[in-house]
């Protein structure tokens, strides 16, 4: 009796341990992806109809790169009317961006044509790049373009 007793106990104390010892712990995730490189020193110019973003690619220490692994990147935009431009220091509301795909890297430099943006007004302009593995790289600095035309 007592030899039952002792073998009901110790597989009642395994059933037990299993039950806590298996089974989902955490929800799944996948392994986040790295984008080390970002543009530097962010330029925008109003040229021949379009706007071109031209810029250095560094990495996290701000050491020129050439961009290899860039297979495109985001353009956030925003535009303010002239006569009613936000203040200095003010936040920037971005409405969204463009995903430009191809080569924008040409050695160490970033430069983007950005097409659609024809309309006059005040508009404000970072570009984050897009690494072959889909890895989104860290905001540029903000650049402010006036167009008049």
């Amino acid at each position: 009796m007592r030899f039952r007793k002792g073998i009901l106990l110790v597989t009642l104390g395994v059933s037990l341990l299993a039950l806590i010892s298996c089974g989902k712990k955490a929800p799944p995730f996948l392994p986040e992806k790295i984008m080390p490189l970002k543009v530097a020193r962010l330029e925008a110019a109003w040229e021949k109809g379009t706007v071109v973003l031209r810029g250095s690619i560094v990495d996290p220490e701000g050491k020129s790169r050439k961009g290899d692994d860039v297979i495109g990147c985001r353009v956030y935009h925003a535009r303010y009317p002239v006569d009613d431009p936000p203040c200095e220091g003010c936040p920037i509301t971005y409405g969204g961006f463009k995903v430009i795909k191809g080569e924008v890297t040409k050695e160490k430099e970033f430069y983007c044509p950005v097409p659609g943006i024809e309309t006059k007004g005040i508009h404000f302009f970072e570009v984050r790049l897009i690494g072959r593995n889909g890895a989104i790289g860290t905001a540029s600095n903000r650049v402010k373009l006036r167009i008049d035309d």
